[in-house]
């Protein structure tokens, strides 16, 4: 009984603590989008830190047409080498969409496996509790079943002593 109560109390504590770091663990909530402009912007950056010391300031908001037109008009070297940085920057950016999306998946699978298992160790609680009270109720059940039993044997033992002593004679009976 008192296991019971002990594992009962443990697995409350259990659901708790895991219902509470569910949140902890997803952590503060980022737009991916916001990281994935973030990270563009950073790498143009770099791009144009890149092309300044190449050929002198560039403006920032200038951006070739397309790379596969630079490239096929021929273009100077400086304009190859840009033109690679943004094959670069286009490659990293659906790598880095790809593992986005990759991360989205994962943390929704986390999060159905955490609740599956939140919701099974709901059910082996409702379960022991339930246990816990048909427990008592055998218990009860036992213990009547006991006292009767006692008095089933003590009146057994009365009926017996009766039987087993003589019967009395007619004339012992005047």
């Amino acid at each position: 009984m008192v296991t019971l109560t002990k594992n009962f109390s443990r697995m409350e504590e259990t659901v708790r603590t895991l219902l509470q770091n569910q949140d902890s663990l997803e952590g503060p909530k980022v737009d991916p989008l916001d990281l994935m402009k973030a990270y563009k912007d950073k790498l143009l950056e770099e791009m144009w830190k890149q092309q300044d010391s190449l050929e002198g300031p560039a403006p920032p908001e200038t951006e070739t047409t397309t790379t596969s037109e630079s490239l096929e008009a021929g273009g100077s070297p400086e304009e190859n080498n840009s033109n690679s940085l943004l094959l670069r920057l286009r490659a990293l950016e659906a790598e880095n969409s790809a593992l986005s999306l990759e991360n989205d998946n994962q943390r929704k699978q986390y999060e159905r496996c955490l609740d599956e298992v939140a919701n099974q160790v709901v059910q082996a609680l409702l379960t022991q509790k339930d246990l816990k009270e048909e427990c008592v109720k055998l218990r009860t059940r036992v213990f009547d079943l006991e006292q009767q039993n006692r008095i089933l044997n003590v009146l057994f033992q009365q009926r017996v002593r009766k039987s087993s002593s003589p019967a009395p004679q007619v004339g012992e009976l005047n």
